[in-house]
């Protein structure tokens, strides 16, 4: 049996590991934007890019002064905030559907009451025109800081 030479196995390793390194998620500047959280729960639905993740991010305390992400939260945000959570939530039936026990669908606890004019938002979302004339959000990442409890829920789709 044939020796594998060692720089054949040296270029395999590099290889290797440069995939391994390039798959490693981005930054998230917007949730750094805000400090160090405490805890965390995530829950995630999907595949490699059609995916589907709903977070909850739990601090102390958020100083939003020179946030360049967030704003305060006014009527139009609270319509636009609407128009995503009910995507997203038609994705969370849309997994129920498939299967009730999935950990996303039995995670999701979002509750609309809590949103109000103290709480902060930022949203980063693509729309998509499709030939039938009919438009809908194809990705979005959506960031709502809720000052009573100081958690920051996160939800994205890219499906």
């Amino acid at each position: 049996m044939k020796r594998i030479k060692p720089t054949v196995i040296t270029l395999l390793l590099i290889i290797l590991i440069s995939t391994l390194s390039s798959c490693t998620a981005p930054e998230d500047k917007v949730l750094n934007s805000l400090g160090e959280y405490k805890s965390k729960e995530f829950y995630t639905e999907g595949a490699f890019q059609d995916d589907t993740d709903y977070a909850k991010y739990y601090y102390d305390s958020v100083d939003f002064t020179d946030n360049e992400y967030f704003s305060k939260i006014g009527q139009a945000d609270v319509d636009v905030l609407n128009e995503h959570l009910d995507d997203f939530e038609s994705w969370i039936e849309t997994y129920r559907e498939g299967d009730a026990s999935r950990e996303i669908v039995v995670n999701y606890d979002f509750d609309r009451s809590i949103i109000d004019s103290e709480d902060y938002l930022y949203i980063d979302s693509e729309k998509h025109t499709w030939d039938d004339g009919y438009t809908s959000l194809v990705n979005y990442d959506v960031y709502f800081f809720d000052t009573q409890t100081n958690t920051l829920y996160y939800f994205h789709n890219n499906i």
